[in-house]
């Protein structure tokens, strides 16, 4: 026991004598963190740099320090709170129910062939309709209210979830399968500990990809088919020339999307940490 406890000491010394000799800023740099920030920084100070220079009009877009005042603004007297509200409850719900029947239907169709067969080349002619074409009649069936933004985020959000389950479940490798059928696995069981945990590294991407769709297309009903939210903030602010809160809605929704999208990636990280996908 002793030998080799010595021999991990030594196995491991070296690693530690690497680490120590490794110049701070590099240790920093490896931080994926601290480069996404850098970066953020980067984009805005470049920005800056050219308004400032006047290589940029600032009436047709605004520096970024008149874009954080207009942001500042608009949280102080939080109307910026009511929009992003407004449009984060819709994406919630179009999302949700986008889940809901993309899963089901892609686990099914993936699962069943015979299903698939009269289901997929009816979502195949529909997924290539782009939200946008479904506004009008959205219109008409529901106004402009809610129930308009729901339906086009859940027109934007279902098709990649669908499509990430299906492709998902037709790639499970058969051997899975038939070596937890030999080991004596009930349907539930296949479903539940084979199933749904190899399909994840797929699906939960996929469900990333569709909350990106579903939060833009929530904005543009919102441009149309909305009395309140980022979109609706955005096209107000345009009818009044008022184009620094046209840019920080823009940012608003940029930063909002990009927070979103960290977050599942943080739990898709976490939750298919055993995948060789995520092995660094």
């Amino acid at each position: 026991m002793e030998a080799k406890a010595d021999a991990g000491a030594l196995m491991a010394a070296p690693a530690a004598r690497r680490a120590s000799s490794t110049p701070p800023l590099t240790r920093l740099l490896a931080n994926r963190s601290v480069r996404a920030g850098l970066g953020l920084a980067a984009f805005f100070g470049v920005w800056q740099a050219l308004s400032s220079l006047g290589i940029i009009d600032d009436f047709l877009l605004p520096s970024p320090i008149a874009v954080a005042q207009a942001l500042w603004e608009l949280a102080v007297d939080g109307s910026l709170w009511i929009h992003l509200g407004a449009s984060l409850q819709r994406v919630a719900v179009g999302f949700l129910l986008a889940c809901i029947a993309g899963l089901a239907l892609g686990l099914v169709c993936g699962w069943w062939r015979t299903i698939s067969d009269y289901v997929r080349p009816v979502v195949e002619a529909l997924r290539p309709i782009p939200p946008l074409a479904w506004i009008p009649i959205t219109i008409l069936w529901f106004g402009l209210g809610d129930a308009a933004s729901y339906f086009l985020v859940f027109l934007g959000a279902f098709f990649p979830a669908f499509v990430a389950t299906y492709t998902a479940v037709r790639s499970l490798d058969r051997n899975q399968m038939n070596a937890a059928l030999c080991l004596g696995a009930k349907p539930w069981q296949l479903f539940w500990d084979v199933l749904i945990p190899a399909s994840l590294p797929i699906i939960l991407p996929g469900l990333r990809i569709a909350l990106g769709v579903g939060w833009m297309c929530v904005v543009t009903a919102e441009l149309i088919a909305a009395q309140t939210g980022l979109g609706y903030l955005i096209q107000q602010s345009r009818m009044l020339f008022q184009i620094n809160n046209v840019v920080a809605g823009m940012v608003t929704i940029g930063l909002v999307g990009f927070a979103m999208s960290a977050v599942l990636e943080r739990i898709e990280r976490k939750v298919n940490a055993w995948a060789p996908s995520e092995r660094n």
